[in-house]
């Protein structure tokens, strides 16, 4: 045994100090590049469809661009932003309305704790977003000076096809203490530089603007009929066609000339439209610049007046002065007035400076001084993203704040209770407490109390836009949610009694279109609950409609969760000796509302675009406030504005309840776990 050889020791470490070489693989085999050439140009079809795909996506967005800069009116966003958030509410700080925002992102903090993960760099992502929405705005603000105002004066009339306008002699604006006025008096060169004008101006300058345009184009025509009839290559139809168009076409002589455009100086008085004091008189020549400090905030009349001529027409580049947005409203049983400017939001009320006569004097109102021409990108940063911006950025940053509060408070509570053996059991106990005390808190808030504590009946009528929707889609899935559950478990009872009223009932309210729904809850729930009768509690009634429509389609979602689990466990469990309700609660229905919780997120998200339906029954939600706002004098025609801003936060709402859904499926809870 002593003299046996030892065998040789296999695990000695060897050290290497060569380092092996690296081949890297291709980079057209693994990574993007890969992908893009097996998925995008793996063949010459796929090849032709992926260029042609690449084509329409890019004249598509290039039109969308074009349009949404250079000519979508989004005044009609910017001033109605509160009327899209919460409706005809009086107040978004009010305080109740505060704490209810408040509380809503504290459920988000909480729920995201319990049922997901924010990483670290999604955070940093947010982070850099609302910094932006503070920066944007201030660089804009700062780079990009406001476009100025074209106004005309004189006494002569300008026609330009249908449309005659004559300068308005006084007009009336409203301004801050401390802004500068500035006046130009321009001589365009040619029509030219007349038809190129783009900024606000009055109705006079764009009939101006548009004769001007009108006759290059006249003039470009009649240079096209006496080309082509200059040629050989028309027929005998063509060329008398062509004869005839240019016996009826006639040119005007040019718009600068004939209409003596800033020939002659102009006349300027500045006054205080409150007290009629006089600010300045001057004269100013072609080509000269005036520039005045303003006193005091409110409302200032400008006079202008060509002077030693009544034929010519002053053509007035105005810095200082922008349109009014004017507003009137009851407020206490009186009518007030406001006035709010168009670029910055300067906000006056009270009424309008008048005339010797006592009539209100004409205003630089939005409707007569709109903005003409193609908008360059540098205009709509000015003048439509920076203010939005600027509107989003305490709101948002707020939400976020106390949403990451809330989600490190729950981290923290998940991280003490990580020696207990299921950690996440309080956070999602939480969780759940949290949506049930949403409903009535809400309520609580949003209608408040009257006199004696009676909870007021009439608020309602004015809940509005995305706070209408939110209320009717989280009223209708709290609500619904059990209903279905027992709808379907009822559906699967052994009594036939119950099986048949489960069964009619999810076969009639799904085989019913929910705008029928809606019209019959307005109708026909006032007599079963007299309570809910009136205009003031339609809100109600059309969550009663929406609560028994989607309890209907969560009940079939549930159904198919059950019958998609393996009956060996329900046996197994009878055979253990567990009484119905007990496999039905700890065993079968977990089992199956994981499994359906794409179905039911996919109804979530169909329920929370149904609602746009609601304003087909005189509910205000955000299609009605797309409505409301079309409707108005200033917003007429800016449908497509307002549909596409919906649009928008519809979307933006649907794809984070489905990446909810899909982190919610990831965490574990959305499979059975060991």
């Amino acid at each position: 045994m002593t003299g046996r050889r030892q065998p040789r020791r296999l695990d000695r470490n060897i050290a290497y100090f060569d380092e092996p070489p690296e081949r890297r693989p291709p980079i057209t085999e693994v990574g993007p590049l890969a992908w893009v050439r097996a998925n995008l140009f793996g063949s010459p079809l796929d090849t032709a469809l992926t260029l042609l795909a690449a084509l329409f996506l890019v004249a598509v967005i290039s039109f969308l661009l074009d349009w949404s800069i250079g000519t979508g009116n989004w005044y009609s966003i910017i001033f109605n932003l509160r009327l899209f958030l919460v409706g005809r509410v009086e107040s978004f700080m009010d305080p109740r309305n505060t704490f209810l925002f408040l509380f809503i992102a504290v459920l988000a903090g909480v729920n995201f704790a319990a049922w997901s993960r924010i990483h670290l760099r999604l955070w940093a992502i947010l982070a850099g977003v609302l910094l932006s929405l503070f920066v944007i705005p201030w660089l804009i603000a700062g780079a990009i000076p406001l476009p100025p105002t074209w106004l005309a004066a004189g006494q002569r009339e300008v026609t330009s096809g249908s449309i005659t306008a004559r300068p308005l002699e006084r007009i009336a604006f409203i301004a801050g203490a401390d802004e500068e006025v500035a006046f130009r008096l321009v001589t365009p060169a040619d029509d030219a530089e007349l038809a190129q004008l783009t900024s606000f101006s009055d109705v006079m300058t764009n009939t101006l603007r548009n004769a001007a345009a009108n006759r290059l184009g006249s003039a470009g025509r009649l240079e096209t009929i006496q080309r082509e009839l200059a040629g050989d290559r028309l027929t005998a139809r063509q060329r008398a066609a062509y004869e005839e168009e240019l016996a009826r076409t006639e040119v005007p002589p040019p718009v600068h000339s004939a209409y003596e455009v800033s020939a002659y100086p102009v006349l300027l008085t500045l006054l205080s439209g409150d007290t009629g004091e006089e600010i300045f008189s001057r004269s100013l020549a072609p080509g000269e610049e005036l520039r005045q400090t303003l006193p005091r905030n409110g409302w200032y009349v400008l006079e202008k007046r060509v002077a030693d001529s009544d034929d010519s027409i002053a053509l007035l580049r105005a810095g200082g002065l922008y349109p009014i947005f004017d507003r009137s409203f009851i407020r206490e049983g009186e009518r007030v007035f406001q006035y709010v400017r168009a670029t910055d939001r300067l906000l006056v009320e009270g009424g309008r400076p008048r005339d010797g006569g006592g009539a209100d004097l004409p205003m630089l109102g939005i409707i007569d001084h709109q903005y003409r021409g193609v908008r360059p990108p540098a205009d709509f940063l000015r003048l439509m993203l920076g203010p939005f911006l600027q509107q989003l950025n305490l709101g948002l940053t707020l939400f976020v704040a106390v949403m990451a509060a809330a989600y490190a408070a729950a981290q923290w509570l998940r991280r003490r209770d990580r020696e207990l053996e299921t950690p996440l059991r309080r956070v999602r106990r939480s969780a759940v407490w949290l949506w049930l005390v949403t409903i009535p808190l809400a309520f609580l808030l949003i209608a408040g109390f009257g006199e004696g504590g009676v909870l007021r009946a009439s608020d309602p009528q004015l809940w509005g836009g995305l706070l209408l929707t939110l209320v009717l889609t989280v009223v209708a899935l709290v609500v619904a949610f059990p209903i279905g559950i027992l709808l379907a478990l009822g559906r699967r009872s052994a009594l036939p009694v119950v099986s048949a009223a489960s069964t009619l009932y999810i076969e009639v309210f799904r085989g019913v279109p929910l705008i029928t729904l809606l019209f019959m809850s307005m109708l026909l729930v006032q007599f079963v609950l007299p309570g809910l009768g009136g205009p003031d509690n339609a809100p109600y009634r059309v969550m009663v409609a929406l609560i028994l429509f989607s309890a209907a389609y969560l009940a079939e979602d549930v159904r198919g969760g059950l019958q998609s689990l393996p009956p060996g466990q329900v046996e197994a469990a009878r055979a253990l000796g567990l009484p119905a309700w007990r496999i039905t609660l700890h065993i079968t229905l977990p089992q199956a509302l994981r499994a359906v919780i794409p179905a039911m997120v996919g109804q979530f998200i169909s329920l929370f675009k149904d609602t746009s339906l609601v304003t087909i029954v005189g509910l205000i939600d955000l299609t009605g406030v797309a409505n409301l706002i079309a409707s108005q004098t200033e917003f007429q025609g800016l449908r497509r504005e307002t549909y596409i801003f919906i649009a928008i936060i519809y979307f933006i709402f649907s794809s984070v309840m489905s990446n909810v859904s899909r982190r919610i499926e990831a965490s574990g809870s959305g499979a059975a776990r060991a």
